[in-house]
């Protein structure tokens, strides 16, 4: 029987992961559900306690980041010898007998490295808004036009899709030296990962016909001033750590997107991303170099 270790990591998830963990329900895999938490002031370690005694918890006592705590919890499944780790947010619904399903379509074909079913919105009637913008004609061929055409295919490839709800082998991740890279603390390592994933010629699919819900439609109020600037360093770090490119070709790309800071205004910003490459070659350099060996940073 396929072992199957699902992550979770959660920070004050006391209105999701009831919910969450309850609609995880799978017959025919062995699943062990792991829990990494991130320093939850609220009851979420509390409410897994009393209603999951069968979920294995990690308490970080601090926020470790997403990635960190991802990385902990692939730790724990390498440990228990599973075959797949199955990534899912803390806010999400899942279906009956889905993972079975999505591990027939990541192991009928030996290029899928990540596999994702469709992400709905918190009713179930529409796809998640931000998952239906990574779908169009460049970063998903023909998937606009199978189900247009009533034809659907088993799966589709996708240049991006958030790792809400990523299906991994053990294997692949071995293979590509670990799972997120330190190079990130929460936001872009997903990024960074499939761009890795790309550089080791694996795909990232979705699954039509099976579904997750990505409960995120009754979060409200706009960016911080902080975190949109936090936006623009993590843009940095993934441009010059896509070990697709070489170091100069990444270096004209992240100018290129530092001109238009600057001649949006944001002058700050722009000789920030100016910088970037010649501050921290060093730093950038063993990153890109860890990333094709057997250890990543």
């Amino acid at each position: 029987m396929k072992k199957v270790s699902i992550i979770i990591v959660t920070y004050n998830a006391e209105k999701y992961i009831y919910d969450c963990i309850s609609s995880i329900r799978e017959s025919t895999i062995d699943i062990h559900i792991i829990v990494i938490d991130n320093g939850s002031q609220d009851k979420t370690l509390d409410i897994i306690r009393t209603n999951f005694t069968n979920v294995e918890i990690v308490d970080s006592k601090k926020n470790l980041g997403f990635g960190a705590a991802n990385n902990i919890g692939y730790e724990v499944a390498v440990a228990r010898s599973s075959d797949y780790i199955y990534l899912l947010n803390q806010d999400t619904i899942s279906y009956p007998e889905t993972l079975g399903r999505m591990i027939e379509i990541l192991d009928s074909n030996k290029n899928i490295g990540v596999a994702s079913p469709m992400h709905l919105n918190d009713d179930g009637k529409k796809l998640d808004k931000k998952f239906e913008e990574y779908i169009s004609a460049g970063s998903c061929p023909e998937y606009i036009s199978d189900i247009s055409l009533n034809q659907v295919s088993p799966f589709y490839e996708i240049g991006f899709v958030n790792a809400a709800a990523w299906l991994i082998s053990v294997e692949t991740v071995k293979k590509m030296g670990g799972l997120f890279s330190s190079a990130f603390f929460h936001y872009g390592e997903d990024s960074n990962f499939l761009s890795r994933l790309r550089y080791f010629k694996k795909i990232c699919v979705i699954i039509p016909n099976i579904y997750v819900h990505h409960l995120r439609e009754k979060r409200s109020g706009k960016m911080s001033a902080t975190f949109e600037k936090r936006k623009l360093s993590i843009k940095k770090v993934e441009i010059m750590t896509n070990i697709n490119r070489d170091y100069k070709s990444a270096v004209k790309i992240l100018y290129k997107y530092a001109g238009q800071q600057i001649f949006y205004g944001n002058l700050n910003g722009g000789f920030e991303l100016l910088l970037y490459p010649i501050t921290r070659r060093a730093e950038i350099l063993k990153y890109r170099s860890s990333y094709t060996s057997s250890k990543i940073l």
